[in-house]
C-alpha cells in the first residue's frame, strides 16, 4: 500500500520558504493555502488545524479559541483550572500554572517528561484521520498534542529567563526530530494516510522575526529534516496554518504576529488544495485507501512464547 504522509508544518511562511530555496517545503507543485482567522484578527493555531482535519469552521468542530486552549492532565487541576477564571486574573493563572509544571526538560539529555502535564482539547467532529489504516501524532484539535502545549511551556521559561537560548533549541530541534523520526516510521508500514504536527517554525518566527539569519537558519535545517522524511513515505503533503510576519518584509507591520501566507505543497502530480477547508477531501481523493486497496489486516507474528516474554522481564 501506498503512504501517503501529511506534515502540518506549523507557521512555515510560502514567502520565506521560496526567498530561502526550502526544496523540501516547497515539493513537486505547491502554492499559497487559503487559511482562516476566527476568534482574533490572525489564523489560530487550535483553530486552522482542526480544520484542516475535519473539514469546517470552529463553530462546528467545537474548537473556537475563546476560552482556554489546554487542559490539565490531572482530574483536580482541571477542575480547579475550570474555576479560576472567575477566582483569578489571566496573569496569575498563568505564572500559578507555570509554576505547577515546573520545568520539565531539566534533564542531562535536554528531554524529560512535562512537570505536572498539559494537553491541547480535542474535537468530537470526525476527521480525515479516523479510518483504521490512517494514523495521526500530535495534531492540534484531535489528538493530545503534548508536544505544542510542551513548546508553549518551554517559550515561556525562555522569555522569563529560566532558560537559555541553548537549552530553548536543543528542546525544540529535539521534538522536531521526533516528529519526524515517526513519520519515517510509519512510511515503512502498511498505512494509508500518517499525519504529524511540527512546530519548531512557529517558535523560531515568533523568537526571530527580526533577525532574518536566525530564522534562515531554523528554515533550512527544518528543510533537511523534511528531506529525510522525503526519502522515507512514497508521497507527500506539506501544510502550514499560517505564515509568519517579519521585520524584512514591506507590508509585514507586526512582526512576530502570524500572517496569511500559508502553504501548500505536495509530490504528487497534482495541485495542492486550495484552501484549509478543502485538506480533508483532497487526502480523501489522493489516499490509498479510497480506491479499496487495503490490505487485509492480519494477526501479529510473534515466535516468542508467553513464558519466554515473562522469563525476560517483559511481562508480569
Amino acid at each position: 500500500m501506498t503512504t501517503l504522509g501529511i506534515i502540518a508544518l506549523d507557521a512555515a511562511d510560502y514567502d520565506l520558504a521560496r526567498e530561502w530555496g526550502c526544496e523540501n517545503m516547497l515539493l513537486e507543485t505547491h502554492g499559497k493555502l487559503e487559511t482562516f482567522a476566527h476568534s482574533g484578527e490572525n489564523p489560530n493555531t487550535l483553530e486552522v488545524w482542526t480544520s484542516v482535519a475535519t473539514g469546517v469552521e470552529p463553530p462546528s468542530h467545537g474548537l473556537a479559541s475563546t476560552g482556554e486552549q489546554q487542559q490539565w492532565r490531572n482530574p483536580i487541576l482541571a477542575y480547579a483550572s475550570a474555576v479560576a477564571p472567575y477566582l483569578l486574573p489571566k496573569e496569575a493563572r498563568v505564572r500559578i500554572g507555570t509554576w505547577l509544571r515546573g520545568d520539565g526538560g531539566a534533564t542531562e539529555d535536554g528531554g524529560g517528561n512535562d512537570g505536572v502535564g498539559m494537553t491541547l482539547r480535542q474535537t468530537d467532529h470526525p476527521h480525515l484521520f479516523e479510518p483504521a489504516n490512517r494514523v495521526v501524532r500530535w495534531w492540534p484539535g484531535v489528538t493530545p498534542g503534548e508536544h505544542l502545549s510542551e513548546t508553549w511551556h518551554w517559550l515561556n521559561l525562555a522569555s522569563t529567563g529560566e532558560l537559555t537560548d541553548d537549552d530553548l533549541w536543543r528542546r525544540l530541534y529535539g521534538n522536531a526530530g521526533l516528529e519526524a523520526g515517526w513519520l519515517q516510521g510509519m512510511g515503512q508500514t502498511d498505512v494509508a494516510v500518517a499525519g504529524v504536527h511540527m512546530h519548531a517554525l512557529d517558535a523560531a518566527g515568533h523568537a526571530f522575526a527580526t533577525h532574518p539569519d536566525r530564522l534562515r537558519e531554523v528554515y533550512e535545517r527544518i528543510d533537511r529534516l523534511l528531506g529525510s522524511v522525503r526519502e522515507h513515505v512514497d508521497d507527500l503533503l506539506v501544510l502550514s496554518d499560517h505564515g509568519m510576519q517579519v521585520a524584512w518584509i514591506d507590508d509585514d507591520s507586526e512582526p512576530g504576529f502570524h500572517s496569511w501566507r500559508a502553504l501548500a505543497s505536495t509530490t504528487l502530480a497534482d495541485d495542492p488544495p486550495k484552501s484549509v477547508f478543502d485538506v480533508r477531501d483532497w487526502v480523501d481523493t489522493h489516499a490509498a485507501d479510497s480506491d479499496d486497496r487495503r490490505a487485509e489486516r492480519q494477526p501479529a507474528v510473534m515466535d516468542t512464547t508467553e513464558e519466554q516474554l515473562r522469563d525476560l522481564g517483559y511481562l508480569e
